[in-house]
């Protein structure tokens, strides 16, 4: 073969593995960008169908005072307490996946005010780019704000979080020590070492090569930095308040691994700290498959920051 030939053979192959790779980084990129630009669910209910009296709120998130959507629900009476409820990746305030609006009506039973909202770029409220926790802790830490100051003032909060919204109840508790009590159900323990054993999950695609391409592309086009969803770096700024943190044994989207790195390192510091492992439980499914054992260990953590609330024998279900 002549060198001429080689060359153009050369020349052929690495055109050829250019584009493919050109070919593969636009797909990988394509699924990233439709990953964190997410169609938004409907609200299929609110909690008048519930039987609970709510309001129609607006609020801005701390930093970029974004105006969310959300509702609140008042307490039948005086209480000294507000649960702000943190809803899961590509859901809305209603979180009928947990389910959540039966959920809040056994803590509004209780004798709890229920604030519940959308986070950016989720159900009703404003914004293009879900950035998994980054951004959304901002619009937690402004709920939280607008809890105490706005719509029950000086009353004290509780968050209870699912899956994203359990990791940003954690981010925002080490944030805001304001935040009296966390429940975390499925929490990730940090977004990147996740996101690496765990991303084919969401894109179903093969680990190699789009983890890479996606992890690699993708945030410096959205402008996002998932290494800074990290609440396993910041624990200890929790003190000892109680947080209760609940995972399902069966559950391969989240896996439990991440709720029990978790407790190991939030264990250092907080005596209050609780971890509850659920048997054949898939992810947020604790609450469907042990209700009453769910509600019981709820109303435990939030019984601790107002003694005054009264659980009926069923728990309000």
């Amino acid at each position: 073969m002549s060198p001429s030939w080689r060359r153009l053979r050369w020349r052929n192959v690495i055109i050829g593995i250019a584009i493919m790779f050109l070919g593969l980084s636009g797909y990988g990129i394509y699924v990233g960008w439709r990953l964190t630009h997410l169609p938004r669910m409907k609200l299929p209910t609110t909690p008048a169908f519930w039987g609970m009296q709510y309001s129609k709120v607006r609020f801005f998130s701390a930093v970029d005072h974004l105006r969310l959507h959300g509702w609140f629900i008042p307490a039948a009476h005086k209480t000294s307490l507000t649960v702000i409820f943190s809803h899961g990746y590509g859901e809305n305030r209603a979180d009928i996946g947990v389910p959540g609006l039966l959920m809040m009506r056994a803590v509004h039973r209780w004798g709890a005010n229920i604030l519940t909202f959308d986070y950016r770029a989720e159900g009703r409220s404003p914004g293009h780019l879900v950035s998994v926790g980054q951004f959304e802790v901002r619009d937690l830490l402004g709920a939280v704000k607008a809890a105490r100051t706005t719509f029950a003032p000086g009353t004290k909060v509780a968050v209870v979080g699912y899956s994203m919204g359990a990791t940003i109840a954690l981010m925002a508790g080490e944030a805001d020590p304001r935040v009296a009590a966390i429940v975390a159900d499925s929490p990730f323990a940090a977004l990147v070492p996740y996101l690496q054993r765990s991303l084919p999950v969401w894109t179903n695609l093969p680990a190699f090569p789009f983890d890479w391409i996606i992890l690699t592309l993708v945030p410096p086009l959205t402008g996002t930095n998932p290494a800074l969803v990290d609440p396993l770096a910041h624990l200890a700024a929790l003190g000892k308040r109680p947080v209760l943190l609940i995972a399902g044994k069966a559950d391969k989207t989240v896996p439990d691994a991440n709720s029990k790195l978790l407790y190991a390192r939030l264990s250092r510091t907080d005596p209050n700290a609780v971890l509850w492992l659920v048997p054949g439980a898939h992810h947020v499914e604790s609450f469907q498959l042990r209700p009453l054992q769910y509600l019981a260990r709820l109303y435990a953590v939030l019984h601790s920051v107002d003694p005054q609330l009264k659980a009926p024998v069923d728990f309000g279900l």
